[in-house]
Order: structure tokens, then sequence, then C-alpha cells
């Protein structure tokens, strides 16, 4: 492909040297997507995936930031839903232990963006298939205690929501006093954590008076506190958006690890043993959570937080439930999560897709000749650097071109290629060995010309150090 490209480009008022070596036109195919032979499953582990229960999930916890100088912020929450069924989450398993919760991809209208009809959202049905649902929409905003639902005559209408709930929740043994009433908003303004490490807690609701849970008292026991070592934010961007898995490290203790990585694709969890004191996050969860598989020419950069928490279930499964609701199975038994949590956390600030920190610079392993393939491999001798490998410079230039097709300048050559012209005109020229025959394939294919400038400027971008 180098030849037609360099020749049309030449064309376009770009002064490029043309050369007779013909590349193939034929696109890569896409690396698959992280985790796709995985396939979306079901947790286990998961009470939402246990026989038939309703559900409350009671939480106290606190977050801090590594190296935040000490501060940290009480997590105080408490739900609860009638059929656990409702909490399921579609998982997409990846390597080992990690996981990721993708967004769902309807295929109903392949040429929508959201692959839906117009009026409709895609989303997971209860078995975690992608499915198209009628959006609903009302023409006044609902009330906080309200539901924009669809009435009989299909339009939007604003109805009550109804409630389900365990009624006022208190807390003992917390480091202050807690209390909260349905809707559970929590509203605490001190620091630090609403329990000492170890300590025994004790909840009691006093039950719902319409639909939910009937009155329980539990007593639990709290977690430690974690924490990290090195610190999370010791972590140089080198270690964590290099190459290789990512090892995190924590101070061993006795429950159980949850390791969440969130970026642009979306939020990964890896489970990992307490008293190991450490795990390896694999590279393709990282990248799953980065949200590029692959290189791209994009300028945004790209972030991650990553967090330690250390966490401590107990579960009482002995409880009821009371009332109805409209439209809504209660399920008669039901489970109560009892949770405590310790979180660790950090940001960080990576290099732009398709491009790697190497000593504090982004660089592109794919071209870059003091870092080709990995940080640090230089290429000696007068080569350079070809998709990834020291090579001659000539060799590099045409592999660099090539991968330009499925990797930074992808979206540009896709273009291109969709355009019945300037697809005419690359199977025209990609059989011409001189100048004149390609710009014989131009003059047949004009509409070619508005499609290479794109091409020209993004190929320079990607491979003009290579190519020189």
């Amino acid at each position: 492909m180098r030849n037609l490209l360099a020749c049309a480009l030449a064309l376009t008022g770009v002064l490029v040297a043309c050369t007779t070596k013909t590349i193939s036109t034929t696109n890569g195919a896409a690396p698959p997507d992280p985790g796709a032979d995985g396939g979306v499953e079901l947790d286990p582990e998961d009470p939402a995936n246990q026989p038939p229960h309703a559900l409350g999930s009671i939480v106290l916890g606190e977050s801090h930031v590594a190296g935040g100088g000490g501060k940290t912020v009480p997590l105080v929450s408490a739900t609860f839903v009638p059929d656990a069924a409702a909490a399921r989450a579609c998982s997409t398993k990846l390597e080992g232990t990690c996981q990721i919760v993708p967004a769902p991809k309807c295929t109903t209208k392949p040429d929508s963006a959201t692959g839906c009809d117009t009026g409709e959202y895609c989303t997971w049905d209860t078995s975690c298939s992608a499915t198209c649902k009628k959006a609903v929409t009302c023409e006044k905003t609902c009330d906080s205690d309200e539901t924009c639902k669809a009435g009989a005559n299909g339009k939007g209408e604003c109805v009550k929501t109804p409630t389900f709930d365990a009624g006022p929740i208190a807390f003992s043994g917390t480091t202050t006093a807690v209390t909260l009433y349905p809707p559970y908003r929590y509203e605490g303004k001190a620091d630090g954590a609403p329990f000492l490490s170890g300590a025994e807690l004790r909840v009691q609701a006093q039950g719902a008076t319409e639909a939910g849970f009937e009155a329980f008292d539990e007593s639990f026991t709290a977690t430690t506190f974690v924490q990290t070592t090195p610190a999370l934010n010791k972590l140089s961007t080198e270690k964590v958006f290099g190459t290789g898995p990512l090892t995190l490290g924590w101070v061993p203790g006795n429950d159980a690890i949850v390791i969440t990585i969130a970026g642009a694709g979306g939020a990964v969890t890896c489970k990992a043993i307490d008293a190991s004191g450490t795990f390896d996050v694999p590279r393709a969860a990282i990248a799953a959570a980065v949200g590029s598989s692959k290189p791209s020419s994009g300028s945004t950069t790209s972030s991650l937080s990553i967090s330690v928490a250390r966490q401590k279930k107990d579960v009482k499964k002995d409880k009821k439930t009371k009332g109805s609701l409209p439209d809504v199975e209660i399920q008669p038994e039901a489970w109560v999560e009892l949770v405590t949590t310790s979180i660790e956390s950090a940001t960080f600030q990576g290099c732009a897709p398709g491009l790697t920190s190497c000593n504090a610079s982004c660089v592109d392993l794919k071209t870059d000749s003091d870092n080709c393939g990995k940080c640090g491999t230089a290429c000696t001798g007068g080569e350079v650097c070809g998709a990834g490998t020291c090579l001659s410079q000539e060799v590099a230039c045409d592999a660099c071109f090539k991968d330009s097709e499925t990797g930074a300048c992808k979206a540009q050559w896709d273009a291109c290629k969709a355009n019945a012209s300037c697809k005419a005109y690359l199977d025209c020229a990609s059989a011409c060995t001189t100048d004149s025959c390609i710009s014989q394939c131009q003059t047949k294919n004009a509409g070619a010309a508005s499609f290479l400038p794109a091409i020209n400027t993004c190929v320079t971008q990607a491979c003009g150090s290579v190519c020189n």
C-alpha cells in the first residue's frame, strides 16, 4: 500500500518520495475485546444468583486516598430490593479472578448509535442478554418521590415511587451515633471511619411501615483497616500503564480483598486473598479499564483510578418481608448483608491512547527507536523501530504504513474504504508499478481526493519519524 499512498499524497500537493514496493491492503483482524472469550457470566458467589430472596445491604466503611494526609471519608449506606435478581450484575470474565461489567450491545438496529430503534435504549435483561427497551419521557419534571412511567395511553406519567425499606435503622458500637431513616441518606459531617478496627457492631431495623423487611436486630464484627505497601501513590506511571502485570501489595489481613481499576472502559474488579498481601493485576484487566485494546490516534489521555478494599461481609438469611408492590413480586424470604469495608485509592494520569510512559515520557513503542517494543530497548546500527521491532529504515517504514491501516489511522483508512470512489482508487492503484498508472487511477476516481489528505496527515504523524 505504501507506494500508492505515497504517490497519491504527492498528487494532493504533499511532496513524498515514491517507491515501487507494494504492501497488501488487506486489513488485519482486530484484536479481540478483553475477556471476549469469557462471555457474560453470573458470579455464583453473588447472593443475587442464589435461591430467590429479597436482599438488604447495609454498609459501614471508610475511604482514604493514599498519601492523602490521613483524611478519611466515612461510608454509610442501606439499600433494600424486593428480589435479589434485580441486583444481578452481568459481568464479563477477564483473566484470573478479574471481571468487568460491560455496556450492553444491542443489534436490533445496527446502524444506530445504540443498536436500537428511535425512542429505545439498550440494557441488560434478567438473563444478562442485551435487549432494547422503549424509553419513557414525561412532559413535566417528576418530584423527588415520583417516577416517570408509561400510562394507559402510552405517554409518560409521573407516579408515586413505591417504597421498599426496613424502617428506621440505628447502629451501636460505631465511633459516632448513626441513625438512618428511609430513603437512607447519610448526612454525617464528621471525618473518620464509623467503626474501630475489629469492633463489635450492632444494627437494629424497626421494620417497614408498608412494603419491606420486617424488624431485625443483628450483631457483626468490623474489618480491619487496609494499608497498601508500597503505598498506591508511590506506583510509577510506567508500572501502571506499562506492560506485564501490575503488582499491588498491602499489609496482610484475614478478610477479603477487592481491587478495582476504573477508567473510560469501565470498572474492573479483581478478588484477591487477603492473607497473601500481594496480587498481580493482569495487563488485560488494565487494558479493559482503560477502554482500548489497541493503539489509537486520539488525543485524550488515559486516566485510571486504582483502589484496594478490605471487606468483611456477614450474610443473615433468616429474615422475612411483608406488604406488596404494584407490578413487582416481593420474595417472602429475605437476606441481609452486613458489610464493613476499608478502601485506599489513588488516581493516575497516563499517556494518550497508543502511547506508553517510559522514563516519564510518552512514547509509541511501535515507532520509538529508543524504546522499541518495550521501554529501554534501543535500536542500533542504523536500524529504526517499525511495528515494535528494530528494522532497516525501508522495512520499518513499510511496516508502519501497513500498521496504520488497522492501528493509528484506522478511522481514516476505513472512511476511504467505505466510499466507493476511494475504495476503487485503492484497488486500482494497488496493482500499479509506475507513477503514471497511479495518476490514471486517481483521474478515474476523482472522489478519492477528498479522503487522501486526512490519511496523509495521520500517517505523517504516525510514521514521519520512521520514514524520515
